[in-house]
């Protein structure tokens, strides 16, 4: 009977280890695929994914403001985990990628969506976002990465929307279905 209770119970425990894995959310950057945690993770997917992504260099925070503005840069800085820049084609030659780490792309998402009820920008950034990270070239993002804009109190029925993880505002992809 011990031996009986035992097999039960490794093969119980086997079953729950080959389960399929958690189902992917459908709301937030968890919805945006596979979260980056590395620069080099974000630096081979999006090589692999739009075809180069060449002369790397790991940028201090400090150039983050020279690279988008003060204004930008002060909105992105107390997120921002690390940031980079490279080469992905003479059409985009030179790509800032910013990687958040832990809950930071959330607290983005909030100061972001605070600082428009507050009337202090008038819209999303530029900058097109996955699961952990953003790349400063939305139109590369949104057309070649399968990535998002972070639009708040975006009403377009014809572009590709997730909820964003903050009530109000979306991941949105109007290029969604066009490549």
């Amino acid at each position: 009977m011990r031996r009986l209770a035992t097999a039960l119970l490794i093969s119980t425990g086997l079953l729950a280890a080959c389960a399929a894995p958690a189902p992917t959310p459908s709301r937030g950057a968890g919805s945006l695929g596979a979260r980056m945690t590395t620069m080099d993770e974000l630096v081979e997917w999006i090589d692999d994914t739009a075809g180069e992504c060449a002369e790397v260099k790991a940028r201090g925070i400090d150039e983050l403001r020279g690279f988008v503005g003060p204004d930008i840069a002060a909105r992105f800085e107390p997120y921002v985990a690390e940031w980079a820049t490279c080469r992905v084609s003479p059409e985009f030659p030179v790509v800032g990628l910013i990687l958040f780490s832990g809950d930071e792309q959330r607290k983005l998402q909030e100061s972001w969506h605070a600082a428009m009820a507050e009337g202090e920008i008038a819209d999303g950034p530029t900058f097109a976002f996955g699961n952990g990270f953003a790349v400063s070239q939305g139109f590369l993002g949104t057309s070649k990465l399968g990535l998002f804009y972070f639009r708040c109190d975006y009403l377009d029925p014809k572009v590709h929307q997730v909820p964003s993880d903050v009530e109000g505002c979306v991941f949105a992809n109007p290029e969604h279905g066009h490549h």
